[in-house]
């Protein structure tokens, strides 16, 4: 794929490894008809001094919310078995904010806080408990406050119509988009093939395999909010069907009506589920904690995926993340 971008982008990923702020990287930019995939680096250092290649399996972090949480609640929305308007409180059953709607959570602005603290100190019955009956920190609408607890309310919902969370989204996500190695827990893939993340000494070390967030390693590994893994490969069909208006292969996956909901409700900078860059809804982007990142351009059919582990061996080191800014502009076309 002829992409000026490409080049940039890498350039800037290779001098990230090469300062050490990253280990390594797995990246692609395609079009309607082309992919650029590439894996620079290795996962770590010492034993995880292993190249990267398109075996790489990452913890996706946050994009848990696009990948699975958003674009099955929008599948829901599509056959109409809920609306954006939908109240909470009509899906689930006890629930101290019964009147939030939908889209409130997917937009981040019902007013729930943005996380529980002292998770570590909690159980995953003492853990729940906590969301259901979480305060409200601002009035519905009023304020965007990036919250783990709507979408993992709103993996509560999914669960509730479709029975399990991680079979509703394998049946209705991953398998139709041919994504075969991504879901939760994924146990039956080698260990080597998982990219470690941070070095937890209350987790025994170095997390590989395992659900890094700790609320949804509470939570058993299977959340809204975090839990899912994935391979660049898997990601790049993913958005393919994006970049093709929910089409992948000949077969819909999401419907227009979805596409005209995302432009909808875009405001603030996001819109159902995801951010937009510089507040245009035909520019979806997201990250995610552990390194990870999507940015698509619906007008252009361009998008960009590019996982990293940053966190690895430490959180503490926070260059990436203004690396990621700076390549996701470039893939953007903002030099």
């Amino acid at each position: 794929m002829k992409d000026e971008s490409v080049k940039l982008i890498t350039e800037r990923i290779e001098k990230a490894i090469d300062s050490r702020y990253i280990y390594g990287a797995s990246y692609a930019v395609a079009d309607e008809k082309n992919r650029s995939e590439l894996y620079l680096g290795t996962q770590g250092k010492d034993k995880y001094e292993v190249a990267i290649t398109s075996k790489m399996i990452y913890d996706l972090a946050s994009l848990t919310k696009v990948v699975g949480t958003t674009t099955r609640i929008l599948q829901l929305i599509d056959k109409g078995v809920i609306n954006p308007e939908t109240e909470v409180g009509e899906i689930l059953g006890r629930f101290k904010n019964p009147q939030l709607p939908i889209a409130s959570l997917l937009l981040h602005n019902s007013g729930l806080p943005a996380d529980i603290v002292d998770t570590r100190s909690l159980t995953k019955e003492e853990l729940t408990e906590k969301i259901r009956e979480a305060s409200l920190v601002n009035s519905p609408g009023s304020k965007i406050v990036y919250s783990d607890l709507g979408f993992i309310i709103l993996g509560w919902i999914i669960a509730q119509i479709d029975g399990e969370l991680s079979n509703s989204l394998d049946e209705h996500v991953f398998r139709p988009l041919k994504m075969k190695n991504t879901g939760y827990n994924l146990l039956k893939r080698p260990l080597a093939n998982f990219v470690p993340t941070e070095n937890d000494p209350q987790r025994g070390g170095i997390i590989q395999g395992d659900v890094h967030d700790y609320k949804a390693y509470l939570l058993g590994g299977v959340s809204g909010h975090a839990g899912i893994f994935s391979t660049l490969e898997d990601l790049g069909n993913f958005a393919s069907m994006y970049i093709n208006r929910g089409v992948f292969e000949g077969k819909e996956i999401l419907s227009a009506r979805s596409f005209n909901l995302l432009e909808q409700y875009s405001s603030g900078g996001r819109t159902l589920g995801w951010q937009t860059w510089n507040d245009d809804p035909t520019k979806l982007w997201h990250t995610g904690f552990t390194g990870t990142s999507i940015a698509l351009d619906l007008r252009n059919r361009r998008s960009f995926v590019c996982l990293t582990n940053r966190i690895y061996p430490t959180r503490k080191r926070e260059e990436w993340i203004e690396i990621r800014k700076a390549v996701t502009r470039l893939f953007y076309n903002e030099y």
